[in-house]
């Protein structure tokens, strides 16, 4: 008698999958399986990307998302990789702390390396303590200097951004000697990486646009000090009384970005004991993207969606979220939506370099890979730099002059004492 299975009992239809004909139960699973999504696989790509003072080489493809990350501060330039690299120049004395900075390029398929920037306001303050303290002498290598050294002198050397052959820094200097008063002083700049060049504004953006930029410069400084002047909450009290201290300098800039565009955002250093070691930042003053901007703007973020910035390469995105503590979130995404995440970076990116057939070639490549091997081993101490390897023009920072003028009056101490127990910052 056939069953009527709308009618039947529970206890029956609970075991009729098990009487199903093995042929029926198989199409079920093609058919299962046919519904299932099919298996996303990224998007083939490969890039560089520069994220605080590391960097970080993403491939994607079939096999998945590979990230790697090393302590390298890459820069491309008509093509070519060059890392930029800072070392401490030391030349401290027995009762003198002196310890500067210099910048090197490195030229990852030659592996010759070039100074591009020179530290000349701490090698003038030690070329005033030598002729001040002809009785002490200049420390060897395993030499340390006094505990409580009658001289501190140190700076601090950092890379803001680089566009194109550009690369914007920021720079400081501390001085400090026994029964003086102390000195400081802070500045920005950019320096030529083809040539150690220190440009000026109309070197960078041309004799038309040179003056104009100037202009625009010292009138947004002329607004922001009488904006501090005007200040009378008790916040900003001590802030209005050194507005009269800070000087609006037209070397004293970086290159910045605004809306895909070049511009130049000055920085007024401050002099004194108010002001010394502080710079008042003013807005940008955009101008006409000249020549070399071409090459410089690849890399740079194509969209920002508040804090989010989007880059748009072949058929793929990359993604940058900030997140808390500075960092980021690095995610890829393919031409249908869908999202991949990469990895945590460090701080949010501000370019990236793509590495692909057009791009970089089998030498290039091989030179990508040893420089990161290398940087993985890189550890707080200074990185030596052969000294002939240097370029034959240097950087040189306008304070230098500031900084002897200042040292003229300071007292001398001509009978140090040796002690070798405190080790250098």
């Amino acid at each position: 008698m056939p069953v009527n299975y709308d009618e039947a009992p529970a206890s029956v239809t609970r075991y009729i999958p098990q009487r199903m004909p093995r042929r029926f139960i198989l199409l079920l699973i093609i058919v299962a399986a046919a519904c299932r999504p099919p298996l996303r696989t990224p998007p083939a790509g490969e890039f560089l990307v520069l994220a605080g003072d590391s960097t970080f080489w993403v491939h994607s493809g079939a096999q998945g998302i590979r990230s790697r990350g090393s302590p390298l501060h890459l820069a491309r330039f008509r093509g070519r990789y060059y890392e930029v690299y800072i070392t401490d120049d030391d030349r401290s004395y027995t009762d003198a702390l002196i310890v500067g900075q210099q910048m090197y390029k490195r030229d990852l398929l030659s592996d010759d390396s070039a100074l591009v920037f020179d530290d000349t306001t701490i090698s003038g303050i030690a070329r005033w303590y030598g002729r001040a303290h002809p009785r002490d002498h200049p420390l060897e290598a395993d030499e340390e200097p006094d505990a409580e050294p009658h001289v501190t002198a140190q700076s601090e050397l950092n890379t803001v951004a680089q566009h194109g052959q550009y690369l914007s820094y920021e720079y400081k200097a501390d001085l400090t000697v026994t029964g003086s008063e102390e000195w400081h002083t802070a500045r920005r700049g950019v320096v030529d990486l083809r040539d150690a060049a220190m440009p000026s504004v109309a070197d960078i953006f041309g004799e038309r646009n040179g003056p104009y930029i100037l202009r625009r410069g010292r009138t947004l400084f002329a607004q922001a000090r009488d904006s501090l002047r005007a200040r009378r909450d008790s916040a900003s009290h001590d802030a209005a009384r050194a507005a009269g201290d800070f000087r609006f300098d037209d070397a004293s800039f970086n290159i910045a970005e605004v809306d895909g565009e070049p511009a130049v955002k000055f920085y007024a250093p401050g002099h004194g004991t108010r002001a010394g070691g502080y710079t008042l930042p003013l807005p940008p003053s955009p101008g006409s993207a000249p020549g070399w901007w071409r090459d410089a703007r690849d890399g740079l973020p194509m969209a920002r969606e508040g804090s989010v910035v989007r880059w748009s390469h072949a058929n793929y995105r990359v993604v940058a979220r900030p997140t808390r503590d500075d960092s980021a979130t690095l995610s890829l995404v393919d031409s249908t939506g869908h999202e991949w995440k990469i990895s945590e970076l460090p701080a949010l990116p501000r370019r990236i370099f793509w590495v692909d057939s057009a791009s970089a070639d089998s030498a290039t490549r091989r030179a990508l890979a040893r420089a990161f091997d290398e940087a993985a081993l890189y550890s707080d101490d200074v990185r030596a730099a052969s000294a002939h390897t240097a370029s034959p023009r240097l950087g040189r920072i306008r304070l230098a002059a500031d900084a002897e003028s200042h040292l003229r009056a300071l007292p001398r101490r001509d009978h140090p004492t040796r002690s070798h127990t405190r080790a250098r910052s």
